[in-house]
C-alpha cells in the first residue's frame, strides 16, 4: 500500500515565507511614499481652492491680492491634520506642509500666477521645497 503525502513540508513553507518577505521589503517603501504623497497632495487642494479666489479678485480690481484676506481665501486657525492654511503674498499662494507621521520634512508649496500683457492670468507656476518625489508634476 501507497503512503500519501498530505500537506507541504516544512521546506515548502519557507520557501513561501521567504517570498513573502522579499516581496513585503520591496513593497514597504515604496508604500510610505505613497502615503507621504496624498499627505502633500491635500495641501495642493488647498492651494487650488486659494489660486481661484486671486483669478477672481485680480480679475475683478485689476491688482494683486497683498494676502488672504483681501484675496478673500478661506482660513481656519489650524489648516488641516498635514496642512498650515494658505497665505497669498502679492498673488503668490503658499501652503505650508506640516511634518506629520510620515512627511519627512516641513516644506512649501508655492503657486505663482503668470500674468500676461492683457493683463490677465494664463497660467499658474508651481514651486516647491518639498523632496520631488512626493509632489504633484506642476511642482517639479
Amino acid at each position: 500500500m501507497k503512503k500519501v503525502q498530505q500537506g507541504f513540508t516544512l521546506i515548502e513553507l519557507m520557501i513561501v515565507v521567504a517570498i513573502v518577505g522579499i516581496l513585503a521589503a520591496i513593497a514597504l517603501p515604496a508604500y510610505q511614499d505613497y502615503t507621504v504623497r496624498s499627505k502633500i497632495t491635500e495641501c495642493v487642494g488647498l492651494a487650488d481652492a486659494c489660486k481661484g479666489s486671486v483669478s477672481e479678485t485680480y480679475a475683478s480690481t485689476g491688482a494683486m491680492p497683498a494676502n488672504a484676506t483681501d484675496a478673500g481665501c478661506s482660513t481656519s486657525t489650524a489648516g488641516t491634520q498635514y496642512c498650515n492654511d494658505a497665505t497669498v503674498n502679492a498673488g503668490a499662494v503658499t501652503v505650508a506642509v506640516k511634518v506629520a507621521a510620515g512627511v519627512p520634512a516641513a516644506c512649501n508649496l508655492i503657486l505663482t500666477p503668470t500674468v500676461d500683457a492683457s493683463n490677465t492670468i494664463t497660467d499658474w507656476a508651481g514651486s516647491t521645497t518639498c523632496a520631488t518625489k512626493y509632489v504633484p508634476a506642476v511642482f517639479r
